[in-house]
């Protein structure tokens, strides 16, 4: 029996399932060097990820998917012109793309939030104090949410404790300094978030 169960709700079942599927096969992309640096490292192992002794689980880190549907598909369709490199991860695993965006915008029916650009895939991953890099394009605010059987994981913003367990949350992680409560069991999280794209966004909140 898992000592960390939780209830998983309806509409996070199908996100989770891919989560762990990956997890489980070895397949989770290398952690880039620059989110590594805000990543906890576990000193007894080799890589950038929470490494649970209790219950032996390790993770892949976190890598970063951008969303097919955003203005249109222009990240999916005209990079040349975002000057974005369109993810492994999202070649690798476009089950797992249309969950996450569905995901979000289930979410958002409620709060009226726009579709977000990309989204970063976090597992086993406790990020220390940062704030993210480069700047928010029209919606400055980006939306966590944790899942799988965990205890503890809390998500800190600016010292506030926040349990985003199947409870999402906004915050701005451009201007709020933010990181990860230690945890035991599975934990994946999801940021979703719209960084300024020259040429693209930039000037969005104008139009």
């Amino acid at each position: 029996k898992d000592p960390y169960a939780s209830s998983c709700p309806p509409s996070y079942r199908h996100t989770l399932s891919l989560l762990q599927q990956i997890s489980n096969s070895g397949r989770w992309p290398t952690t880039s060097t620059a989110r590594s640096k805000v990543i906890k490292r576990n000193t007894n192992v080799t890589t950038d990820v929470i490494v649970d002794d209790k219950s032996g689980r390790s993770g892949g880190g976190s890598f970063t998917i951008i969303n097919p549907k955003y203005m249109d598909g222009i990240l999916m369709n005209d990079p040349s012109k975002s000057n974005i490199r369109v993810p492994l991860g999202n070649t690798l695993f476009p089950d797992l793309v249309k969950a996450v965006f569905d995901l979000e915008e289930s979410i958002s029916t409620s709060t009226n939030r726009q579709a977000s650009s990309h989204c970063a895939v976090n597992c086993n991953a406790q990020f220390t104090p940062h704030i993210d890099s480069g700047r928010g394009s029209g919606q400055s605010l980006s939306m966590i949410v944790g899942l799988g059987s965990y205890a503890g994981g809390e998500l800190f913003v600016e010292g506030e404790t926040n349990d985003i367990c199947y409870n999402p949350l906004e915050f701005d992680g451009w201007r709020e300094r933010h990181w990860t409560a230690p945890f035991n069991g599975e934990r994946f999280s999801l940021v979703w978030f719209t960084p300024e794209i020259k040429g693209i966004n930039n000037n969005s909140k104008d139009e």
